[in-house]
Protein backbone atom coordinates (compact mmCIF):
# COMPACT_ATOMS: atom_id res chain seq x y z
CA UNK A 1 0.00 0.00 0.00
CA UNK A 2 3.15 2.08 0.37
CA UNK A 3 3.46 2.10 -3.24
CA UNK A 4 1.54 4.76 -5.27
CA UNK A 5 0.79 3.34 -8.16
CA UNK A 6 -0.99 0.34 -5.69
CA UNK A 7 -2.97 2.44 -4.34
CA UNK A 8 -3.96 4.54 -7.65
CA UNK A 9 -4.92 0.95 -8.85
CA UNK A 10 -7.13 -0.03 -5.98
CA UNK A 11 -8.82 3.57 -6.20
CA UNK A 12 -9.61 2.63 -9.56
CA UNK A 13 -10.71 -0.83 -9.28
CA UNK A 14 -12.59 -0.68 -6.33
CA UNK A 15 -13.31 2.91 -5.60
CA UNK A 16 -14.72 3.58 -9.14
CA UNK A 17 -15.37 0.49 -11.18
CA UNK A 18 -16.08 -1.89 -8.79
CA UNK A 19 -18.59 0.48 -6.96
CA UNK A 20 -20.49 1.48 -9.71
CA UNK A 21 -20.66 -1.32 -10.92
CA UNK A 22 -22.53 -2.58 -8.45
CA UNK A 23 -24.81 0.22 -7.50
CA UNK A 24 -26.37 -0.09 -11.45
CA UNK A 25 -26.42 -3.89 -11.48
CA UNK A 26 -28.19 -3.06 -7.97
CA UNK A 27 -30.99 -1.06 -9.24
CA UNK A 28 -31.14 -3.05 -11.77
CA UNK A 29 -31.68 -6.48 -9.91
CA UNK A 30 -34.29 -4.40 -8.14
CA UNK A 31 -36.54 -3.83 -11.23
CA UNK A 32 -35.92 -7.03 -12.52
CA UNK A 33 -39.46 -8.28 -12.78
CA UNK A 34 -40.07 -5.14 -15.19
CA UNK A 35 -38.14 -7.54 -17.54
CA UNK A 36 -40.02 -10.24 -17.12
CA UNK A 37 -41.82 -10.28 -19.82
CA UNK A 38 -39.00 -10.19 -22.28
CA UNK A 39 -37.52 -13.19 -20.42
CA UNK A 40 -38.52 -15.71 -23.35
CA UNK A 41 -39.15 -15.66 -26.94
CA UNK A 42 -42.83 -14.97 -27.08
CA UNK A 43 -44.57 -13.00 -29.73
CA UNK A 44 -46.52 -10.23 -28.95
CA UNK A 45 -47.79 -6.75 -29.99
CA UNK A 46 -46.59 -4.58 -27.37
CA UNK A 47 -43.03 -3.16 -28.87
CA UNK A 48 -44.04 0.46 -29.24
CA UNK A 49 -44.94 -0.02 -25.69
CA UNK A 50 -41.71 -1.01 -24.40
CA UNK A 51 -39.56 1.26 -26.74
CA UNK A 52 -42.04 4.51 -25.57
CA UNK A 53 -42.96 3.82 -21.83
CA UNK A 54 -40.73 5.76 -19.38
CA UNK A 55 -39.46 3.82 -16.95
CA UNK A 56 -37.83 5.66 -14.10
CA UNK A 57 -35.37 3.00 -12.39
CA UNK A 58 -33.87 2.79 -16.44
CA UNK A 59 -33.63 6.58 -16.73
CA UNK A 60 -31.57 6.28 -13.51
CA UNK A 61 -29.67 3.76 -14.35
CA UNK A 62 -28.78 5.02 -17.88
CA UNK A 63 -27.97 8.52 -15.79
CA UNK A 64 -25.26 6.80 -13.89
CA UNK A 65 -23.90 4.47 -16.28
CA UNK A 66 -23.19 7.16 -18.48
CA UNK A 67 -20.82 9.09 -16.14
CA UNK A 68 -19.25 5.57 -15.25
CA UNK A 69 -18.66 5.46 -19.16
CA UNK A 70 -17.40 9.05 -19.74
CA UNK A 71 -14.71 8.16 -16.20
CA UNK A 72 -14.31 4.96 -17.77
CA UNK A 73 -13.20 6.41 -21.31
CA UNK A 74 -10.29 8.58 -19.50
CA UNK A 75 -9.31 5.89 -17.44
CA UNK A 76 -8.71 3.37 -20.11
CA UNK A 77 -6.85 6.05 -22.29
CA UNK A 78 -4.64 6.74 -19.49
CA UNK A 79 -4.20 3.34 -18.27
CA UNK A 80 -3.57 2.10 -21.78
CA UNK A 81 -6.15 -0.87 -21.34
CA UNK A 82 -6.20 -1.06 -25.56
CA UNK A 83 -8.89 -0.33 -28.30
CA UNK A 84 -11.41 -2.34 -27.36
CA UNK A 85 -12.38 -1.44 -24.31
CA UNK A 86 -12.05 2.49 -25.27
CA UNK A 87 -14.75 1.20 -28.16
CA UNK A 88 -16.92 -0.59 -25.39
CA UNK A 89 -16.85 2.74 -23.79
CA UNK A 90 -17.50 4.87 -26.39
CA UNK A 91 -20.39 2.53 -28.20
CA UNK A 92 -22.23 1.85 -24.15
CA UNK A 93 -22.05 5.77 -23.11
CA UNK A 94 -23.49 6.69 -26.75
CA UNK A 95 -26.35 4.17 -25.72
CA UNK A 96 -26.83 5.22 -22.76
CA UNK A 97 -27.41 8.87 -23.63
CA UNK A 98 -29.79 7.74 -26.79
CA UNK A 99 -31.84 6.03 -24.51
CA UNK A 100 -32.42 9.36 -22.29
CA UNK A 101 -32.56 11.87 -25.18
CA UNK A 102 -34.96 11.47 -26.81
CA UNK A 103 -35.98 8.75 -24.47
CA UNK A 104 -36.38 5.51 -25.91
CA UNK A 105 -35.99 1.64 -24.53
CA UNK A 106 -35.33 2.74 -21.32
CA UNK A 107 -36.79 -0.41 -19.99
CA UNK A 108 -34.58 -2.11 -21.55
CA UNK A 109 -31.78 0.13 -20.02
CA UNK A 110 -32.36 -2.10 -16.62
CA UNK A 111 -30.78 -4.79 -18.20
CA UNK A 112 -28.07 -3.85 -20.51
CA UNK A 113 -27.15 -0.81 -18.22
CA UNK A 114 -27.90 -2.39 -14.75
CA UNK A 115 -28.06 -6.30 -14.29
CA UNK A 116 -25.20 -7.01 -17.22
CA UNK A 117 -22.95 -4.98 -14.75
CA UNK A 118 -23.38 -7.73 -12.23
CA UNK A 119 -20.27 -9.64 -14.07
CA UNK A 120 -18.20 -6.29 -14.33
CA UNK A 121 -18.72 -5.61 -10.58
CA UNK A 122 -16.38 -9.28 -10.09
CA UNK A 123 -14.57 -8.81 -13.05
CA UNK A 124 -13.09 -5.01 -11.23
CA UNK A 125 -12.22 -6.73 -7.69
CA UNK A 126 -10.63 -9.67 -10.06
CA UNK A 127 -8.50 -6.94 -11.45
CA UNK A 128 -6.96 -5.56 -8.83
CA UNK A 129 -4.80 -9.16 -8.79
CA UNK A 130 -3.90 -9.24 -12.40
CA UNK A 131 -0.24 -9.36 -12.81
CA UNK A 132 -0.06 -6.14 -15.35
CA UNK A 133 -2.94 -4.50 -14.31
CA UNK A 134 -3.45 -5.12 -10.71
CA UNK A 135 -1.37 -4.97 -7.26
CA UNK A 136 1.97 -6.86 -7.48
CA UNK A 137 2.12 -10.27 -5.56
CA UNK A 138 -1.66 -9.81 -4.81
CA UNK A 139 -2.54 -13.25 -6.26
CA UNK A 140 0.03 -14.52 -4.36
CA UNK A 141 -0.46 -13.28 -1.00
CA UNK A 142 -4.56 -14.26 -1.84
CA UNK A 143 -4.79 -17.20 -4.10
CA UNK A 144 -7.93 -18.42 -2.71
CA UNK A 145 -9.79 -14.81 -3.20
CA UNK A 146 -8.76 -14.85 -6.64
CA UNK A 147 -10.09 -18.05 -7.55
CA UNK A 148 -13.13 -17.01 -5.47
CA UNK A 149 -13.82 -14.15 -7.11
CA UNK A 150 -12.53 -15.38 -10.48
CA UNK A 151 -15.56 -18.67 -10.47
CA UNK A 152 -18.02 -15.86 -9.65
CA UNK A 153 -16.91 -13.84 -12.26
CA UNK A 154 -17.19 -16.78 -14.97
CA UNK A 155 -20.57 -18.23 -13.20
CA UNK A 156 -22.21 -14.54 -13.19
CA UNK A 157 -20.35 -13.76 -17.06
CA UNK A 158 -22.32 -16.89 -18.51
CA UNK A 159 -25.11 -16.46 -16.83
CA UNK A 160 -25.93 -12.46 -17.41
CA UNK A 161 -24.01 -12.01 -20.87
CA UNK A 162 -24.23 -15.14 -22.26
CA UNK A 163 -27.81 -16.59 -21.65
CA UNK A 164 -30.00 -13.56 -20.60
CA UNK A 165 -28.19 -10.60 -23.38
CA UNK A 166 -29.38 -12.54 -26.24
CA UNK A 167 -33.07 -13.26 -25.02
CA UNK A 168 -32.88 -9.22 -24.38
CA UNK A 169 -30.87 -8.43 -27.42
CA UNK A 170 -33.56 -10.07 -29.63
CA UNK A 171 -36.17 -8.52 -28.14
CA UNK A 172 -34.51 -5.55 -27.94
CA UNK A 173 -33.77 -5.48 -32.12
CA UNK A 174 -37.24 -6.85 -32.76
CA UNK A 175 -38.77 -4.34 -30.71
CA UNK A 176 -36.72 -1.08 -32.60
CA UNK A 177 -37.50 -2.88 -36.01
CA UNK A 178 -41.38 -2.88 -34.79
CA UNK A 179 -41.71 0.53 -34.02
CA UNK A 180 -39.30 1.66 -36.95
CA UNK A 181 -41.51 -0.12 -39.63
CA UNK A 182 -44.61 1.90 -37.76
CA UNK A 183 -43.64 5.24 -38.99
CA UNK A 184 -46.26 7.01 -37.34
CA UNK A 185 -46.38 10.58 -35.11
CA UNK A 186 -44.53 8.85 -32.55
CA UNK A 187 -41.82 7.85 -34.82
CA UNK A 188 -39.75 11.09 -35.31
CA UNK A 189 -36.18 11.78 -36.77
CA UNK A 190 -34.18 11.97 -33.64
CA UNK A 191 -36.25 8.79 -32.45
CA UNK A 192 -35.47 7.30 -35.67
CA UNK A 193 -31.90 8.03 -35.34
CA UNK A 194 -31.75 6.77 -32.23
CA UNK A 195 -32.87 3.67 -32.42
CA UNK A 196 -30.56 2.71 -35.33
CA UNK A 197 -27.64 3.87 -33.70
CA UNK A 198 -28.79 1.77 -30.30
CA UNK A 199 -29.32 -1.07 -32.38
CA UNK A 200 -25.86 -1.25 -34.06
CA UNK A 201 -24.62 -0.17 -31.12
CA UNK A 202 -26.36 -3.05 -29.75
CA UNK A 203 -24.80 -5.50 -32.36
CA UNK A 204 -21.54 -4.82 -32.09
CA UNK A 205 -21.57 -5.06 -28.05
CA UNK A 206 -22.94 -8.61 -28.66
CA UNK A 207 -19.96 -9.16 -30.88
CA UNK A 208 -17.59 -8.20 -28.03
CA UNK A 209 -19.31 -10.59 -25.67
CA UNK A 210 -18.41 -13.36 -27.84
CA UNK A 211 -15.05 -11.66 -28.03
CA UNK A 212 -14.72 -11.59 -24.19
CA UNK A 213 -15.88 -15.17 -23.74
CA UNK A 214 -13.01 -16.09 -25.69
CA UNK A 215 -10.81 -14.75 -24.39
CA UNK A 216 -12.25 -15.96 -20.33
CA UNK A 217 -12.27 -19.32 -21.79
CA UNK A 218 -8.14 -19.08 -22.76
CA UNK A 219 -7.33 -16.99 -19.99
CA UNK A 220 -9.16 -20.21 -17.98
CA UNK A 221 -6.99 -22.63 -20.01
CA UNK A 222 -4.03 -21.05 -18.73
CA UNK A 223 -4.64 -21.10 -15.56
CA UNK A 224 -5.72 -25.03 -15.28
CA UNK A 225 -2.87 -26.15 -17.10
CA UNK A 226 -0.11 -23.69 -14.60
CA UNK A 227 -2.45 -26.10 -12.08
CA UNK A 228 -1.83 -29.25 -13.51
Amino acid sequence: MEIKRHQQVLARHIGVDALCSFVVAYVGCGNWKILSEVLTFKKDDESSRRIYTYQPSGHQILLFFLAYQVKNLYDSYVWNDGIIFILHHIFAGVTALLGMYPGVASMYGIFFMGISELSTFFLCLLANFDPSFGVDGLDVAFPKTRIFLASLFIVTFIAVRIIMWPICTYHFLRDSANVLKTNGDRETKPVKLALTMMMISSCLLTILQVVWLGEILLTAKKEIEALL
